[in-house]
C-alpha cells in the first residue's frame, strides 16, 4: 500500500487534480448547486502530521553469571521526542444532502455522511530511557524506532449548509478504527555505562502491532464545479498503546539477554490536510 499511495505520488496527484478542477470551473457554464443531493464520493488528501512526545519502556533480562552478581532485570523508561511527517490517504463516503425547502438565510441544513478512509505515513521515534537499579549508578539507553503507520477509520461527518454560504461548506466529524504500526531498524544503545556499537536489539530489529485509533476533524469544503470539491481541514488523531518484541542481544563481547519487550504508550497527533473530492454519482 505504501508503494501504491506513496506520499510523493499522492501529493503530485492532488496538485494535478486541483489544477484540472480549477480550469474546469472557469469554462463551465453551469455549476453544481451547493445544496446538492445524495451523493457518493471519493477523495484523496495529503498534509503534515505532528506527533507529541510519548512514553516508552523497554523490559528484558541480562544474564550475568553469579560471579558477576547474577541476572540483571532491566525495566527502562523514558519519553520520545516530538516528530513531524508528511502523510497521504484516500476516502470514500456517502452523504445524504437536502436543500432548505424555502429560500432565505434562516434555513440551515445539518447534513450527515458516513466515510471509510485510510492514510499512511512514517516517522522515527527517538527517546532516552533510564533503568533504575541499585547495581549501577546509571543505566541509560537511547532507543530509536522507524515506524510505518497505516490508519484505517470509519467516520461520521456532519456538514453545515446554507444558501448564504454559497459554495462553502463547513463540517465536523469523528471516527474510530485501528492503526497498523510496523517498526523496522529498531536500535537500543546503552550510553551509561557506555557500550559502543552494541545494539541491544541486534538479533531481531523488526516487529509490528495493531492499536486502537480515534480521530476528530473539522474543515471547510469549497464546491468548485461539475462534482468537484476542494477542502482544507484540521485533524486530531489518538493512537493507543502498542507492544513489540525485539530480539535478544547477541554479541560475543556482550552478556546474553532475553528478548526485549517494548511498549510505546498512547500517542497524540495533530494534522493539517488539503484534498479534493469527486462525486461518483448524485441522486
Amino acid at each position: 500500500m505504501f508503494k501504491l499511495f506513496s506520499k510523493n505520488r499522492l501529493s503530485t496527484l492532488v496538485a494535478l487534480l486541483l489544477l484540472n478542477s480549477m480550469n474546469s470551473s472557469l469554462v463551465a457554464s453551469e455549476c453544481c448547486d451547493p445544496c446538492g443531493c445524495n451523493r457518493t464520493y471519493v477523495g484523496i488528501f495529503t498534509g503534515e502530521i505532528y506527533s507529541n512526545s510519548t512514553g516508552v519502556s523497554q523490559m528484558g533480562t541480562a544474564f550475568f553469571t553469579e560471579a558477576q552478581g547474577g541476572p540483571l532485570a532491566v525495566f527502562a523508561e523514558g519519553h520520545t521526542k516530538k516528530t513531524s511527517s508528511r502523510f497521504s490517504g484516500v476516502t470514500i463516503g456517502y452523504e445524504l444532502s437536502q436543500c432548505p425547502r424555502t429560500i432565505g438565510c434562516s434555513n440551515w441544513s445539518l447534513v450527515p455522511a458516513v466515510e471509510v478512509e485510510a492514510y499512511w505515513y512514517n516517522h522515527t521515534k527517538k527517546g532516552h530511557l533510564i533503568n533504575s537499579t541499585d547495581r549501577l549508578p546509571e543505566h541509560d539507553f537511547v532507543d530509536s524506532f522507524h515506524m510505518d503507520m497505516g490508519v484505517y477509520l470509519a467516520n461520521a461527518v456532519f456538514s453545515l449548509k446554507n444558501c448564504c454560504l454559497g459554495r462553502f461548506t463547513p463540517y465536523i466529524g469523528g471516527g474510530i478504527g485501528a492503526t497498523r504500526i510496523s517498526i523496522t531498524h529498531a536500535d537500543s544503545y546503552q550510553t551509561s555505562p557506555p557500550e559502543q556499537y552494541i545494539n541491544h536489539f541486534n538479533s531481531k530489529k523488526s516487529d509490528s502491532s495493531w492499536a486502537f485509533a480515534a480521530q476528530g476533524k473539522a474543515g471547510l469544503r469549497y464546491n468548485l464545479c461539475k462534482s468537484f470539491q476542494i477542502y482544507g481541514e484540521y485533524r486530531y488523531l489518538f493512537v493507543d498503546t502498542s507492544n513489540y518484541i525485539f530480539g535478544s542481544t547477541a554479541y560475543l563481547t556482550h552478556v546474553p539477554t532475553s528478548p526485549w519487550n517494548v511498549k510505546v504508550k498512547r500517542n497524540h497527533y495533530n494534522a493539517f490536510t488539503v484534498g479534493i473530492q469527486f462525486d461518483l454519482w448524485q441522486k
